[in-house]
């Protein structure tokens, strides 16, 4: 039986783009059971485009303000995408697909996602690739999200403990092009202070056995200069110099982030072994070599 499949998304003075995006996921080859946007305190047409939007679809369209009070631009990020989530699984949602407000979906997102994860009932998150497609000054960019957050192509065979030692010292998915098993996240859905959503899932569906890596093309993705975090400023250090210098640079952050990893995710691990990397010295060992 094919899982049902709620599309998130979430806004912020969207209107340039917004009336794409959801037409793109209105277009979708295996229609979502429903559409929830979460607002975050739009001050431009984006409501009433969305309201436009709402009494037009077929498709059941859910808005919702953002409940988020933090002043920390990640943080407020993360806190919208986990209340959509859990707004979709309160609606009956399996799987949830994420999106961005600026980005469009290629028609067949949510079947090949949605394929995938029913193909792996235990698995959590697939991470897939997406077109990078330029706006205003830069038009000359090629490529796909790959190139800025790569994953070996040998993942399927790496055991657990590799897996989780690449993906504490890379990102290895983007959220616009993510889906979700939220009922398999247990306590891993919240995303602790500092941290965003698509990192912080990746982690949790690694430590949990199960995400999925497919290098299929399953959006296009904006670069434009208004964007507060993404692939212009996510950039990855691969060295443990850099990180040692990033962590330098921020220690209460950096520690922060540590006891976050320690706290939180090491009881989230399903073998002693992943439990161990997560333990103080492996962690301070796994982020500086």
């Amino acid at each position: 039986m094919q899982s049902r499949v709620a599309a998130v998304l979430v806004t912020h003075n969207s209107q340039r783009w917004i009336a794409e995006t959801i037409a793109s996921v209105l277009s979708q080859t295996q229609a979502p059971v429903a559409i929830v946007v979460v607002d975050d305190r739009s001050t431009d047409n984006t409501i009433n485009l969305l309201e436009q939007q709402a009494a037009l679809s077929a498709i059941p369209f859910y808005i919702r303000q953002s409940t988020s009070s933090s002043r920390n631009i990640t943080t407020r990020i993360a806190g919208n995408f986990v209340q959509g989530v859990q707004v979709a699984a309160d609606l009956g949602a399996d799987l949830v697909a994420l999106g961005d407000h600026d980005d469009t979906w290629q028609p067949k997102r949510i079947a090949r996602q949605c394929e995938l994860l029913d193909q792996q009932p235990q698995a959590l998150m697939v991470a897939s690739d997406g077109n990078l497609v330029a706006s205003g000054q830069l038009d000359n960019l090629e490529g796909t999200l790959r190139g800025t957050f790569p994953v070996p192509i040998q993942w399927p065979s790496l055991t657990p403990v590799e897996q989780l030692r690449y993906t504490l010292r890379r990102s290895i998915a983007t959220g616009g092009a993510s889906m979700l098993r939220p009922r398999h996240f247990a306590g891993g859905l919240q995303v602790p202070s500092g941290w965003l959503h698509d990192r912080w899932w990746s982690l949790v569906a690694v430590v949990r056995g199960g995400m999925v890596i497919d290098e299929g093309i399953v959006i296009n993705y904006l670069i434009q200069g208004g964007q507060q975090v993404g692939l212009a400023t996510g950039g990855q250090d691969k060295s443990g110099a850099g990180r040692l210098a990033a962590a330098a640079a921020s220690p209460v952050r950096g520690m922060r982030k540590l006891a976050d990893l320690h706290e939180h995710l090491r009881p989230l691990a399903q073998s002693k072994e992943l439990r161990a990397q997560l333990s103080w010295l492996r962690l301070v060992r796994n982020l500086t070599n």
